[in-house]
């Protein structure tokens, strides 16, 4: 089973972008959600964003994450909904 944690896109470059989550960046296909912006709430599974998430989504996964792993927004970086931007 694989669980996929909300990742926000904090560059676009082409077809790839560059994903955050916890103070880790990582880069990503956009094949499958070519429209993505700076910003948006996505998941990545094998190195490709396989879905754009509403950020009541992110929010929600975020949490549920928190909860699931006893992780705190110092541990994994902010929790989609705490963000203040």
């Amino acid at each position: 089973m694989c669980l996929m944690a909300p990742l926000r896109v904090v560059s676009v470059d082409g077809t790839l972008c560059e994903v955050q989550s916890g103070g880790r960046v990582d880069r990503a296909s956009m094949m499958l959600e070519p429209d993505l912006q700076v910003g948006d709430w996505v998941l990545v599974n094998s190195g490709t964003v396989v879905r754009r998430l509403e950020p009541d989504q992110a929010d929600e996964m975020g949490r549920a994450f928190g909860i699931l792993f006893g992780l705190t927004d110092d541990a994994v970086g902010p929790i989609p909904g705490s963000m203040t931007s």
